[in-house]
This record gives C-alpha cells, structure tokens and sequence, in this order.
C-alpha cells in the first residue's frame, strides 16, 4: 500500500513540470480548432470578364437557325464565402452581342420589316450564383459554379432601326474552373433566351441561345 502511494506522488511530482511547459492557452486553441471551419463565414467579391460564343437560336416555330451571337462580358459577384468548400451570391453584369445577326432571310418570311444586319444588343444579366470548392493544399483550388436567372436588354439595332423590339429572358451557365490564389480561371456552357417582338407588339418568335462561355477574373 506504501509503495503504491509513493509511486503515485512520484508520478505526480514528474508529470506537474511537463504539463507546466505547456505553451500557454494551448487548451483554448484546440476548442477554437474545433469550430473554425464554422466559423470562416467571410465575405467575397468576384470581378469576371469573360466571353461567349455565338451558338444558335433554337426556336419552337422555325427550328434552329444560323446566327452568331457572340458576346463579351463583365460581371460582378458579391456574396458569402461558406468555410473553404461554399459560395453563394447574387451577380450583375453586362454583355455587348455585336455580330452578324443573320436573321434576314427569315424576317423576310414572317414580317415585312427586314432584320438589321448586326445585333448591336446590349443586356444586363440579373442572376444567383453558387460555387463549390474543392479544397487542397496547394494554391490551386478547382471548383463547380452554377448561375441562374434572367438578363433584361438595355438597347439594341432592332428597336433603333424600326424593326420591334429584343427582349430577354431566363439565363443559366454551368461550368467549372480553377481558383489560383485570388484569380479565377473558368469554362462552360451558357444559355439565354430572347423573344423578337415587332413593332406593333406581336410576338415574332422566342429563342433560346446555348453557347460556351470562357472567363477569367479576380475575387477579393
């Protein structure tokens, strides 16, 4: 029975100098260890310009018809960065579609008023936005984004040159990209429709645009 207590006392007497070398708060750190990743709720802007390809106009009436759509970009996104593997936020932006419109043949056909021969279309894209991350330990992070909602136009060659009206419409893009340090890297499929109004307000034809989209921005 002695021996066991002075076995005890002189584990004691070893053990009360290791646990006093201890650094100090090094038992508060591991709690706040163990919440961090709910606690990296931060804010986080994104700036993306970008570019998409001209693609198609599916219509319900006339099929698919030959146009180049092309447009560049610039969008802002501003939302909550979730931990290291969530973003969610709300973007705006702005698009300039200026090519060929290649339309003539057709507003020959259904309308007396002939199509321009550009788009000359400026629309603003109102959309939410969601990325996941994959995280690593390196500086490149690759990530899904996924963005819905519509793009209202601003101004175009068809209502300049007397020819009705363009209108927007539902917009979505799906893509992955690379984040690299604050840069972002990214690539995918962009869909928009629009709706062809005349002058006297009749509905002409609605079509939907499926194009790929490359961009590249920086997020602060």
């Amino acid at each position: 029975m002695k021996k066991g207590i002075i076995l005890i006392l002189m584990s004691m007497f070893v053990a009360l100098p290791a646990m006093a070398s201890l650094p100090a708060g090094s038992y508060d750190e591991e709690l706040y260890g163990r919440d961090k990743v709910a606690s990296t709720v931060k804010p986080q802007v994104e700036i993306n310009a970008g570019y998409i390809t001209g693609g198609k106009l599916s219509t319900r009436n006339y099929g698919k018809l030959q146009t180049n759509l092309s447009r560049p970009y610039v969008d802002v996104i501003a939302g909550m960065r979730l931990g290291e593997f969530l973003f969610a936020g709300v973007g705006v932006g702005v698009q300039y579609a200026y090519a060929e419109c290649k339309l003539i043949g057709l507003a020959h056909d259904i309308t007396d008023v002939a199509a321009p021969d550009t788009w000359g279309m400026v629309s603003i894209p109102i959309y939410a936005n969601v990325k996941g991350y994959i995280p690593t330990r390196i500086v490149v992070k690759p990530y899904i984004s996924v963005s819905l909602g519509g793009h209202v136009v601003a101004a175009s060659n068809f209502s300049k040159e007397g020819c009705g009206k363009i209108n927007g419409g539902l917009m979505m893009k799906f893509g992955a990209g690379l984040k690299i340090s604050k840069f972002n890297f990214g690539l995918g499929m962009a869909s928009q429709n629009i709706e062809w109004v005349n002058p006297e307000g009749v509905t002409l034809f609605k079509a939907g645009n499926n194009a790929f989209y490359i961009e590249a921005g920086v997020a602060f």
